[in-house]
């Protein structure tokens, strides 16, 4: 069951172990979605890597492989979903979700799974897709998470502002699973075009 494979769908390959459910997780239209925002941000994460100075971020030992992947697919399977999540950083390869033999970054997989399969469920419920947004390096990689948030909406049939993030600013503490999305001393920013505004 855990013995690694490879399959593509929708030009996006699979090379992690299998795992449970994984099929209702990475979905096709899962996949087509994360191709899009690989294929339009791709090369501003590369290009933002290269301004920063960030560096990939090593998968690490082989079990570790296997257990972080079974975490990954484990995570979306939660109910009810989360409000908040906290996507691994842009310059942080997805090693194990391939396009045209080139990984994702770990930052888009995070984000766009959590919106593609939980965002009309959140809105459902009164919440909203909220992500923390932590160690941000730049002004550009502020105005890059924005884009994709207006981007993930378009692809996704959403209103515009859906997707909100949370951004710490340096010191703060990390937020809660907070359901009504209520943060004192951070900043909130959504998509729709608008920029920063402090949180109520």
């Amino acid at each position: 069951m855990n013995t690694p494979s490879s399959i593509t769908i929708n030009g996006i390959t699979l090379t992690g172990p299998q795992a449970p459910r994984q099929n209702e997780v990475l979905t096709a239209d899962v996949l087509s979605f994360l191709a899009t925002l690989h294929r339009e941000f791709g090369p501003r994460v590369e290009a933002l890597d290269a301004v920063d100075g960030a560096s990939d971020e090593a998968l690490g030992e082989a079990g570790d492989v296997a257990a972080s992947w079974h975490a990954l697919i484990e995570k979306q399977l939660s109910e009810p979903p989360c409000t908040f999540i906290t996507p691994r950083g842009l310059a942080r390869q997805e090693g194990r979700i391939l396009f045209e033999g080139q990984p994702l970054s770990a930052g888009i997989v995070d984000f766009g799974l959590h919106v593609y399969r939980n965002a009309r469920t959140l809105m459902a419920d009164g919440r909203a897709p909220f992500i923390s947004l932590l160690g941000l390096e730049s002004e550009g990689e502020l105005q890059l998470w924005q884009d994709l948030f207006i981007r993930a909406e378009e692809l996704a049939g959403l209103p515009d502002g859906t997707i909100r993030a949370i951004h710490l600013g340096p010191g703060e503490p990390d937020l809660d699973d907070d359901e009504d999305g209520d943060a004192s001393s951070a900043a909130v920013l959504t998509g729709g075009g608008r920029r920063m505004s402090a949180a109520a």
